[in-house]
């Protein structure tokens, strides 16, 4: 899955560290993608995995994904609607808060999330046979740091 990279002054613009780690994501999620529309469900879209990726069993509210996702709750309610559409979440109340309603994976819904669960570990094997098992270790380790120190507030 090649889409390149847009040109800047005459060149291909060249690749920084968060464009190669959000390319990387891109490519291993095709894959994610693939598998499930071999699964027959060719419904869900690589921008459905902000839902699936950040929804709790028990139900999240549309709210709580958005922040999750860092995207807005428009966005997010109509990513959710499209999945609702196509029988992957229902909407409930909100025990906690009447006013409320909570995403929840349907059968359907819980069934992309194991196959996405599924193929984790094939898809960090086939990344450890092409860099390396310590390599994996190391990357791994790298980008739990570079999480936290960027998620950490200020």
């Amino acid at each position: 899955m090649s889409r390149g990279l847009p040109d800047w002054k005459g060149a291909e613009r060249p690749a920084n560290l968060a464009v190669l780690m959000r390319e990387a994501f891109a490519a291993l999620n095709a894959r994610a993608l693939a598998r499930l529309a071999e699964r027959g469900h060719t419904a869900v879209r690589a921008a459905h995995g902000a839902v699936f990726q950040y929804l709790d069993d028990t139900g999240t509210t549309v709210s709580v994904l958005a922040e999750r996702a860092q995207m807005t709750k428009q966005g997010m309610a109509e990513l959710v609607r499209h999945l609702e559409a196509h029988g992957y979440v229902d909407r409930v109340p909100d025990p906690s808060d009447r006013r409320a309603k909570l995403v929840v994976p349907t059968d359907l819904g819980r069934d992309v999330i194991a196959i996405a669960q599924d193929l984790v570990p094939e898809l960090e094997r086939q990344v450890a046979r092409l860099i390396g098992a310590d390599r994996v270790d190391a990357l791994r380790a790298d980008l739990e740091a570079i999480r936290g120190a960027y998620s950490a507030p200020g």
